[in-house]
């Protein structure tokens, strides 16, 4: 007996709201009763239909189609839109409101322009609450809302990709929307300025990609909590944020772009994200100052930045990464509780950090941007670093060389203090098999750690392991023992691999587990892209005489 579809429609309607577009189709044979939820679901997701009526082509700009797949496309778009055509009509004709409408569709011509202001009408008319709407068409083509949108009352989250918001109604009725997130879009100024100051309950806007703007700016909005701006594909010159309510901004620019920010009056703010924004040292200070309960910074890809200073008893999380003119930091954030650090290492003039640091050190950049290879200096930074913290929760080194350019003797005779242990410890060295011994020694001079990791992701990793294993095994104690301060040959106890684990983008079940050691051993040669794991026991003395 079903006794399920003697539950409520409504109830019905959450529980099918949990099933994809396909499953929710295949309910309507069950019974004449599923049949009838069926057609009264208020949900309208056409993001899979759509792929199933327009086959390979779906992922494909139609702006590319050769002439053979241009008439492919058009058939079968057209048997699309007369799927959707039915489906919103029959619903529009039962007289219920309509909770959600996300469709995806690709545009060629006029005609398809047509349908699509008239689904949309049709969904405004059922008091449509979330409309997500993705046309995939040409920066050059792109779809022309129709103003009708602007009056959705009902709409509480929209969704717009590929279209164009080149002119709005004077008076925007959006009254309930709180989402709106906008990719892909050609819009102007005084549209970004209608629509966050005409919409009273909007907290969530978002842009993406887009055109048509050199300055933006956002004033006085009712309750914006989250903003976010990214990858302008014009010449942004300036964003202007005063929003007292924000509580969440992200900002993610160009490279070879300089973007005036001015966002002092959100003084309210919790998480900034800032990247490829190209903001100089006086100017970043100055924007930290306006924010007293900032908790989330995030910092990456500011190719201007040269100091970082940052004083705050608020900030709990803290990201920096890939500021390749980063010469020194400056940090006094004693209730933090996550820092990320993603870069060459650097001078660490004052650090106050009590929290566990996860670190990722890299090639240190010339001035166009080429990686340079690791001397010696780049080495005892990376000591000094880490000598500023006793709780290294991870410590992953990618290291690329092209040729011997590290001097171990020379970094031999400037070490005073022993390695430094770390919990963690991953490395991805990619160098000529000469300079395997001295970069390992190097490394090992400055950190050290029961778990050591060794990625592998080229030919070349593979060379690596493999002389690692052969030299972990069968080292020579003989080689430093006049020194004060040994190589870490003479403070290892023992070497054990203890498994390899496979990368998350292969698809194989047999292969999401990972090795044994003996499984390892026999596929050594064969070994795939993956991650090497190892057992280091030390023995170190607690000082030096």
């Amino acid at each position: 007996m079903d006794r399920i579809s003697e539950l409520p429609d409504f109830t019905i309607h959450h529980i099918m709201s949990y099933l994809s577009a396909k499953e929710v189709a295949q309910t309507s044979v069950l019974s004449h009763n599923w049949y009838n939820f069926y057609v009264s679901f208020p949900i309208f997701d056409f993001h899979e239909p759509y792929k199933w009526f327009v086959g390979d082509l779906a992922n494909k700009n139609p702006e590319r189609f050769c002439k053979n797949e241009t008439i492919r496309f058009r058939k079968r778009l057209h048997r699309f839109t007369e799927f959707v055509d039915d489906f919103l009509v029959r619903f529009s004709n039962l007289k219920l409101c309509m909770q959600k409408f996300r469709l995806l569709i690709g545009l060629l011509d006029v005609e398809a322009s047509s349908i699509l202001d008239k689904w949309i009408g049709l969904a405004i008319k059922n008091e449509v609450k979330e409309l997500d709407l993705n046309v995939q068409t040409d920066k050059n083509a792109m779809y022309p809302l129709p103003w009708i949108i602007f009056s959705a009352a009902s709409v509480n989250a929209l969704k717009l990709e590929g279209c164009k918001l080149g002119q709005i109604p004077e008076t925007i009725r959006l009254y309930s929307l709180k989402s709106l997130i906008l990719k892909k879009v050609f819009i102007k100024e005084e549209i970004v300025q209608k629509l966050t100051n005409q919409c009273p309950l909007l907290e969530d806007f978002s842009l993406d990609y887009f055109w048509g703007l050199s300055h933006i700016s956002i004033v006085q909005p009712h309750k914006l909590k989250l903003c976010s701006i990214v990858e302008p594909v014009d010449e942004l010159k300036s964003v202007k944020v005063a929003a007292p309510s924000l509580q969440q901004l992200v900002i993610i620019g160009g490279v070879r772009r300089s973007i005036v920010i001015d966002v002092a009056e959100c003084s309210n703010l919790k998480v900034l994200k800032l990247k490829a924004v190209n903001l100089i040292d006086q100017e970043f200070h100055r924007l930290m100052s306006k924010f007293s309960v900032l908790e989330d910074l995030e910092v990456t890809l500011c190719a201007l930045l040269e100091q970082i200073m940052i004083s705050s008893d608020r900030l709990k999380k803290l990201r920096i990464s890939y500021c390749i003119k980063l010469k020194e930091i400056e940090i006094d954030t004693p209730n933090l509780l996550s820092l990320h650090y993603w870069n060459h290492p650097i001078l660490t003039s004052k650090v106050n950090v009590p929290c566990p640091w996860k670190l990722y050190f890299i090639n240190a950049v010339d001035e166009l941007g080429n990686k340079v290879d690791p001397d010696v200096q780049w080495f005892l930074n990376m000591k000094r670093f880490l000598g500023a913290s006793n709780q290294i929760k991870l410590l992953s080194i990618n290291v690329k060389s092209n040729r011997d350019s590290f001097n171990l003797e020379e970094f031999r005779n400037s070490l005073s203090s022993l390695p430094c242990e770390v919990e963690k410890l991953w490395l991805l060295l990619d160098a000529p098999p000469s300079s395997f011994a001295a970069l390992l020694d190097g490394l090992l001079g400055i950190g050290y750690s029961r778990e050591f990791c060794v990625l592998i992701n080229h030919e070349v990793h593979h060379n690596f392991i493999e002389w690692l294993y052969k030299e972990m095994t069968n080292r020579d104690n003989n080689c430093c023992n006049s020194r004060n301060i040994k190589c870490w040959r003479h403070y290892l106890k023992d070497f054990k691999i203890r498994g390899f684990h496979f990368p998350p983008s292969i698809d194989s079940p047999s292969l999401k587990k990972p090795l044994d050691v003996n499984a390892v051993m026999d596929l050594w040669p064969k070994l795939p892209n993956g991650i090497l794991q190892c057992r280091l026991d030390w023995c170190f003395p607690e000082s030096l005489e």
